[in-house]
């Protein structure tokens, strides 16, 4: 039976929207009577928000694009019970709700349950729409969540992130593409006026003060190498973010990730780089010589703010090169994790688990074992070939 509980939209009181579900389910309520009355009533207000969010504008706030009815209720339920599992374990109420334990959760229904995976991929899919409500209506400054738990739902929504190498080669090109420009002196007039026009903009500077300079300057390697490397390597965000000049070896063709800027690892990690990757931060790091944005600092990559990079600014960056490479994205939903979901497919499928779980920096091969199987050869030989 359809419950409907009429709600007065906050931002427009000549409003109301109809909600398809309670706003607390019933096993949530009898959890909460373990807490105070006051705890549950601050509860219910939070979901009361959640879900008139869901309704309203949860698909695209810009647009105010909400979520049918279907989609709000699965999403209402599984946050539902992903807190009641964490109020379980921490034995203390809380509406904080955080990527870690989003990840742990994940794990606990792969590794615990017998639930099928693709029950398990619901409740991703309603906690990245809690994350999103988190971060658009509450203001918080979360990441965008992903983990390395590949879920195998027997459709087409399992390899619905995963890019392939033909894709890697594309975005590769894009980034080269996009970081270029004609020398300053090859193009007639109006056409240097028009790149000008654009460095303008790109460089945040005046029309006037845009000259053979900054036509160099805009031929970057900065994307290029970017990219290799997150197709090599399958760098998370954060690792993108964090990378120093002293984590590649380029002599021996290794990526050195020290133990205490491992993510979610407790060892150092030594990655194969391929000649392409090689290439690009050797020419990179040529060209990063000669910013003083990057004077005194070891991150090897930074925004032209100077600020690191995050999913926020490489999703961004991502969607440009997808837009510049023209290739179908097949309805995939398509993030910056793609890189490192595609990397972990190739080098399980190529080069066998083993050396996938070394190349991903996997603390369990489990997790590796969840893409597919190969044989085991040398690491390095083979990045060349790969994509």
């Amino acid at each position: 039976m359809r419950v409907v509980i009429p709600m007065e939209l906050k931002e427009d009181t000549n409003e109301t929207v109809e909600s398809p579900v309670p706003p607390v389910a019933e096993a949530t309520e009898e959890r909460l009577e373990d807490f105070s009355a006051l705890l549950s009533d601050d509860y219910r207000e939070f979901k009361e928000d959640f879900i008139e969010w869901l309704l309203i504008e949860g698909r695209n706030t810009y647009k105010r694009q909400g979520y049918s009815d279907a989609t709000v209720r699965t999403t209402h339920y599984k946050v539902e019970e992903a807190y009641r599992w964490l109020w379980d374990r921490d034995d203390a109420y809380t509406k904080e709700f955080t990527p870690e334990d989003a990840t742990e959760l994940i794990e606990f229904l792969v590794r615990r349950t017998t639930h099928p995976e693709s029950y398990v991929y619901t409740f991703e899919k309603s906690l990245k729409r809690l994350f999103k409500y988190f971060r658009e209506k509450r203001n918080k400054d979360l990441d965008e969540w992903d983990h390395d738990i590949p879920l195998d739902t027997n459709s087409d929504t399992s390899t619905k992130d995963k890019f392939y190498p033909e894709e890697m080669r594309s975005l590769y090109e894009a980034a080269l593409s996009i970081g270029s420009v004609k020398s300053y002196h090859s193009v007639s007039a109006e056409e240097r006026d028009q790149i000008k026009a654009y460095l303008a903009q790109r460089f945040e500077k005046p029309k006037s003060e845009i000259g053979p300079d900054e036509f160099e300057q805009a031929n970057s390697w900065k994307y290029a190498s970017i990219v290799s490397v997150a197709s090599d390597c399958g760098l998370r965000p954060i690792e993108v973010g964090r990378a120093k000049v002293n984590w590649f070896d380029l002599d021996n063709r290794k990526m050195l990730v020290p133990k205490e800027e491992s993510t979610k690892n407790d060892d150092e990690w030594e990655c194969a780089l391929s000649g392409r990757s090689v290439t690009a931060i050797e020419n990179w790091l040529s060209e990063r010589d000669s910013y003083d944005l990057y004077d005194g600092c070891d991150e090897m990559w930074l925004t032209r703010n100077g600020n690191g990079y995050n999913s926020g600014s490489l999703n961004r960056l991502l969607d440009k090169l997808i837009e510049r490479a023209e290739f179908n994205q097949q309805g995939r939903d398509l993030s910056w994790y793609s890189f490192r979901h595609g990397a972990a497919s190739m080098w399980a499928e190529h080069e066998g688990i083993y050396v996938a779980k070394n190349q991903l920096r996997h603390n369990n091969v489990e997790t590796t074992m969840r893409y597919t199987r190969g044989s085991v050869d040398a690491a390095t030989k083979a990045a060349d070939s790969m994509w």
